[in-house]
């Protein structure tokens, strides 16, 4: 049988209708058995965990209380402790900290504390990642490089929702976690080539015609039925999105914050010493920041030495998270 997660040329009318490809999609046409073969192992991945499925039921209600996230968060003591131990970081400096979640959620509020929770839902799925020179803690901190980054330009720049920006960045690469899963031996292969040409992860996943991370990353939070825009920026972190006609301006937006912030995180970490700070994540490409992704979001070259001044700040405040999937 044909690599599961790679291309072909032959027709595939039946693919996943909720995934239809368009018209600057990143992948060729794959039979249906091929594509098949790939959703079965999806499928025996596991579901989200059943607290993060109520939490982001409420943050699609416009009528959820924060009464009603704290009624579900008593339910899990452990992610209630993570939440709290994140609150009392120097990331929010909330003033004298909190001890319920009651008063975490009156600091902190409904949007914030509820996308924290669905993020550490998310990345309690997965103990182990990659291999010996790229670790889950190492992985971890890249996520969390883009996540402050891209929250940090919403901020200043007010584009999208801060909250709501944090965990698309947060959870950008889930993909890569979903292929260690289904396909460890692939893994292997990209992160060596990768490595040794000194090139971008999706740079080895184009080269030898694979379904891409972002891609899958799309399909499994689909699948956990995960917000529309942060499916829509795993999907398209790698990719120009101002003349897609399919995505909304607002949702653009966010996913160009993602792109440009991955991509500050994979130059900054690249650079001598800064992957003890900005983490890994299979990247080993310089991380060249293009112009259109400055223009795209109105901003020039002055404002990439604001956000990478920002970043170093922010990560320095960061480190609760490092140890919140412990």
């Amino acid at each position: 049988m044909a690599h599961p997660l790679k291309h072909t040329s032959a027709g595939a009318d039946d693919l996943l209708k909720s995934n239809a490809f368009d018209a600057v999609s990143e992948l060729s046409v794959k039979t249906a058995a091929e594509y098949q073969d790939l959703l079965t192992k999806l499928q025996d991945m596991p579901t989200l965990p059943v607290i993060a499925m109520k939490v982001n039921e409420l943050i699609a209600d416009p009528n959820a209380t924060s009464g009603d996230i704290a009624a579900i968060l008593k339910q899990d003591q452990v992610l209630t402790a993570k939440i709290l131990r994140l609150v009392n970081s120097s990331y929010y400096a909330v003033p004298g900290g909190v001890s319920d979640v009651q008063k975490a959620l009156a600091f902190l509020g409904f949007n914030t504390v509820a996308q924290l929770v669905l993020s550490l839902s998310v990345f309690s799925m997965f103990s182990k990642f990659g291999d010996d020179s790229l670790t889950m803690k190492d992985f971890w901190m890249h996520a969390l490089a883009v996540a402050v980054c891209s929250e940090g330009i919403s901020k200043r720049w007010n584009i999208g929702k801060p909250e709501e920006v944090f965990t698309c960045g947060l959870l950008h690469d889930i993909g890569k976690l979903v292929i260690y899963e289904v396909d460890r031996d692939r893994l292997t292969f990209i992160l060596k080539r990768a490595r040794e040409g000194k090139k971008g992860f999706i740079e080895i996943e184009r080269e030898h015609d694979l379904l891409t991370h972002a891609y899958i990353g799309d399909m499994m939070a689909t699948r956990w039925g995960l917000p529309q825009v942060v499916r829509q920026a795993i999907r398209y972190h790698h990719t120009e999105v101002s003349k897609m006609a399919s995505l909304l301006a607002s949702a653009k937006k966010v996913i160009q914050v993602v792109r440009l912030a991955n991509t500050i995180v994979v130059k900054k970490a690249n650079e001598e010493g800064g992957s003890e700070i900005y983490g890994k994540s299979g990247d080993y490409s310089k991380g060249v920041v293009v112009a259109e992704m400055l223009e795209d979001l109105g901003l020039g070259i002055d404002d990439l030495t604001t956000i990478e001044k920002d970043l170093a700040k922010a990560m320095e405040k960061a480190g609760a998270f490092l140890n919140a999937n412990a």
